[in-house]
C-alpha cells in the first residue's frame, strides 16, 4: 500500500539533483526559486542585521537584539522552503503515482519534496543552536545584574545615582543602644540629622550595620533598573554625539 503525504525517505534513494531535475519543468522552476530565493534572504538578512547593529536598542536591549538578528533568517528559509513545497504539492506535480509503476522506487517530485523538509529540519536545528547561547547568556546576565543590584543596597546607592537609594529606602533607627556603643553617645547621634547619617553608616566591632530600612516604592529593583539604563542611555548618547572625552562621533556597529 502507498503511504499518503511526505514522511522520512533513506539514504540510498536520493537521486543526484541533476537527474531529479532533469525529469520535470516544474521542479526545475522550483529549484531555481530555491536558489533565488536564498540568495534575495541571504542578502536581505545582511543589511538587516547590519542595520540591527547600528540601533540603539542594540545596545540598551542586546539580549533581544541578538534574538531577532538570529530569529529572522530562519523564519524566512522556512517560510520559502514551506512555499516551494507546497508550490509542488498541489501542482501536476503529484499528479502521478507517488511510486514509479512496478517498482518501489519514489517519483522525482516526492524525493525534491523530502529534501526541501529535511532542510526544514536543518534549519529548525540551525536555529535552536543559535538561540540556546542567547537564553543562557541572558540568565547568566540576570544573575551578575542581581549581585550588582546587592552590591548597589549593601553600598547604600553608587555615587552616580543622584541619591536613588534613599529615594527608595528610608532608615529606620534602633530603638536600642547597640552593643558596643555608649547610651550617651547614642543618644546624642539620634537627635540631630547628622548623627542619624553617621549612625545609618555605623558598624559594629563584627562589621554589621544597625536600624533597617522601610521601602518607599513598590519595586526598588526595577526603579534601580531603569536608573542604570537612563545612565547607559546617556553614555550612550554622549558617544554618538561627540561629547566624551576623545571628542570624536562614534557611529553604532562600526568597530
Amino acid at each position: 500500500m502507498v503511504e499518503e503525504g511526505v514522511t522520512e525517505i533513506s539514504v540510498g534513494e536520493f537521486e543526484t539533483i541533476p537527474q531529479i531535475l532533469a525529469s520535470s519543468e516544474s521542479l526545475q522552476l522550483a529549484f531555481v526559486f530555491l536558489i533565488v530565493g536564498m540568495v534575495a534572504i541571504g542578502i536581505i538578512y545582511r543589511k538587516f542585521s547590519h542595520w540591527i547593529s547600528s540601533q540603539k536598542f542594540n545596545y540598551t536591549r542586546p539580549h533581544f537584539s541578538r534574538f531577532v538578528r538570529n530569529a529572522v533568517l530562519p523564519f524566512f528559509a522556512l517560510a520559502l522552503v514551506s512555499s516551494i513545497n507546497v508550490y509542488i504539492q498541489t501542482t501536476e506535480l503529484f499528479e502521478a503515482e507517488n511510486l514509479i509503476e512496478g517498482t518501489d522506487e519514489l517519483d522525482p517530485a516526492e524525493k525534491f519534496a523530502k529534501i526541501l523538509n529535511s532542510i526544514n529540519i536543518l534549519v529548525i536545528g540551525w536555529t535552536i543552536a543559535h538561540l540556546i547561547p542567547i537564553a543562557l547568556t541572558k540568565r547568566d546576565k540576570s544573575i551578575l545584574e542581581r549581585q550588582d543590584y546587592q552590591n548597589w543596597y549593601n553600598m547604600r546607592g553608587f555615587s552616580d545615582d543622584d541619591g536613588l537609594f534613599h529615594r527608595c529606602f528610608k532608615w529606620i533607627p534602633p530603638q536600642t543602644t547597640p552593643y558596643d556603643m555608649e547610651d550617651d553617645e547614642f543618644q546624642k547621634y539620634i537627635k540631630t540629622k547628622d548623627g542619624l547619617k553617621l549612625l545609618e553608616k555605623y558598624r559594629t566591632a563584627k562589621g554589621l550595620t544597625i536600624g533597617s530600612y522601610d521601602k518607599l516604592v513598590d519595586d526598588p529593583t526595577e526603579e534601580w533598573k531603569k536608573s542604570e539604563r537612563t545612565k547607559f542611555e546617556k553614555y550612550y548618547k554622549n558617544c554618538i554625539t561627540g561629547q566624551n572625552q576623545s571628542g570624536q562621533k562614534l557611529r553604532p556597529g562600526v568597530v
